[in-house]
C-alpha cells in the first residue's frame, strides 16, 4: 500500500518487488482498515475529478484490490534486475499465471466501479520511468529507473558531468513478452479506459462494453474532448469504428476486406463478442463520435488531409458518419442543435458560423468518402439505431 497503491494514484516513487501471491490478495482483504485510509481515499478522489467532479467513489472491495495487485505483478517481469533473479521458467510462468487470475475481473456491475478500475489503469498508464545515462570513453550506459551501482565505475569512473537523467513514459518503451500480454488483460478489465484510449484498447475490445458512460452528458463530453486533444483524433475514431462494427449482430468484416487486408500486411479483425445492445446503446457511441467530428470543424483544413488516401475501413467509415445525420437526426439530433442544416437565412453569431462550418465539413466528406461506404453503413448500422416498424 505505502510503496505501491498510494504513489501511484497521488504521484511519488512506485517501488516494484516480488511478485505478490494469492496468499497476499486474501491478506489484503482482510485489512480492511488500509483500504479506508483518508489518504487513499483522498487520492481516488483526486483522480476521480479530473474526469468527472460529481462522482463518489465507495471504498475499494476486492476487484479494485485484485487490480492494484495485478498492475504490480504487471510491472515486475519488466524490472531490470529480473534476469539475475534464479527462477526456473516454471516459476514465471506460474506468476504470469497468476498474475493473469487477478486481472480477469468480470464486467464492471455499477458505473463507480468501472471508473474506479479506470483511475488506477490510468495512473499505471501515465507511470514515467527515471533513466539514468552515463557517457563513457566507449558509449551512453543506460540504467533503466535505477540508480549508477557504485561498484559500476570503481575503477574507471565516469566522464566528468557525463551523469544525466532522462524521464521517459513507460508504456511507450520496449516491454517483456509478458508484459504487453498482462497489459491487454489490464486493459480488458477497464472498458472506460479502453474508450477513453482506443488506440491502446486490446483486440477483441468493444466500446459497447462502456456505452454506460457516454449516456450520461458529463462523461460523454469528457471522452469526445480527450478523443479531440489527441494528436491523431482521425485513428482514435477510426479505432473505435473498428471494434464497434464486428460487435453488432449481422456485421462483419467482409471476405474483399479480410483479402486486401493480407495483401498489405494488416492483421485481421478479431470477430470478437456480440455484446447484447439496444438502439440507444448504439447510438450512443455513433453521437459520440459524430460530435467529435463537430469538434473538430474549426480544423477541418489542418486535419482532414492527413486521411486523404486512407485504406484503413475504420478510419474511412469514421469519416462517413456525419454523412449518415439524415437518417440518425430524428434519433440522436443534430451537432449544430437545430434542425436540417439550411444554407439560407444565417443568423449573426458563433452559432451561424459553427453553422456554416459545419455545412462545408459535410461537404467537404462527400469529396472524401467513398459512396459504397455511406451506403454499407445506411443498410447496416443505421437499422441499429434507428429502429423502423
Amino acid at each position: 500500500m505505502e510503496s505501491f497503491v498510494l504513489p501511484l494514484l497521488r504521484g511519488g516513487a512506485v517501488v516494484v518487488g516480488r511478485p505478490f501471491r494469492p496468499r497476499d490478495f486474501e491478506l489484503m482483504q482482510l485489512e480492511v482498515g488500509q483500504l479506508r485510509r483518508a489518504d487513499l481515499g483522498f487520492a481516488r478522489l483526486r483522480r476521480t475529478e479530473l474526469l468527472s467532479p460529481s462522482v463518489t467513489l465507495p471504498d475499494p472491495d476486492a476487484e479494485e484490490v485484485s487490480l492494484w495487485i495485478g498492475l504490480h505483478n504487471t510491472l515486475v517481469f519488466d524490472h531490470p534486475e529480473r534476469m539475475r533473479v534464479w527462477a526456473r521458467g516454471v516459476t514465471w510462468r506460474r506468476a504470469e499465471g497468476a498474475t493473469r487470475t487477478l486481472l480477469t475481473l468480470p464486467t464492471p456491475d455499477s458505473f463507480e466501479s468501472g471508473l474506479a478500475r479506470h483511475i488506477a489503469l490510468e495512473a499505471f498508464l501515465e507511470l514515467r520511468r527515471r533513466d539514468t545515462v552515463v557517457a563513457t570513453a566507449t558509449g551512453d550506459v543506460r540504467y533503466l529507473g535505477q540508480e549508477v551501482p557504485r561498484r559500476r565505475f570503481r575503477l574507471t569512473g565516469p566522464l566528468q558531468g557525463s551523469v544525466r537523467e532522462d524521464r521517459v513514459a513507460w508504456i511507450d518503451q520496449t516491454h517483456a513478452p509478458e508484459t504487453v500480454r498482462l497489459t491487454e488483460d489490464a486493459m480488458r478489465a477497464s472498458p472506460l479506459t479502453c474508450l477513453l484510449d482506443p488506440l491502446r484498447a486490446p483486440p477483441g475490445w468493444s466500446p459497447l462494453s462502456g456505452c454506460r458512460f457516454l449516456q450520461q452528458r458529463g462523461f460523454a463530453r469528457a471522452i469526445c474532448q480527450r478523443w479531440a486533444s489527441q494528436k491523431d483524433w482521425i485513428a482514435a475514431g477510426g479505432a473505435v469504428m473498428s471494434a464497434l462494427l464486428p460487435s453488432l449482430p449481422n456485421v462483419r468484416e467482409s471476405a474483399g476486406e479480410q483479402v486486401r487486408r493480407r495483401q498489405r500486411g494488416q492483421p485481421l479483425a478479431l470477430p470478437g463478442a456480440v455484446l447484447p445492445s439496444g438502439p440507444q446503446d448504439v447510438g450512443s457511441v455513433v453521437g459520440a463520435l459524430i460530435h467529435l467530428h463537430f469538434l473538430k470543424v474549426f480544423e477541418v483544413d489542418a486535419r482532414l488531409g492527413h486521411a486523404l488516401g486512407s485504406r484503413d475501413p475504420g478510419v474511412v467509415r469514421f469519416l462517413a458518419l456525419p454523412l449518415l445525420l439524415a437518417r440518425l437526426q430524428p434519433v440522436l439530433g443534430s451537432p449544430t442543435g437545430g434542425g436540417s442544416p439550411s444554407r439560407a437565412g444565417y443568423t449573426e453569431g458563433f452559432e451561424a458560423q459553427a453553422q456554416r462550418r459545419w455545412i462545408e465539413y459535410i461537404d467537404h466528406l462527400r469529396e472524401l468518402v467513398p459512396r459504397a461506404t455511406v451506403e454499407n453503413l445506411l443498410a447496416s448500422l443505421v437499422p441499429a439505431i434507428v429502429r423502423t416498424q
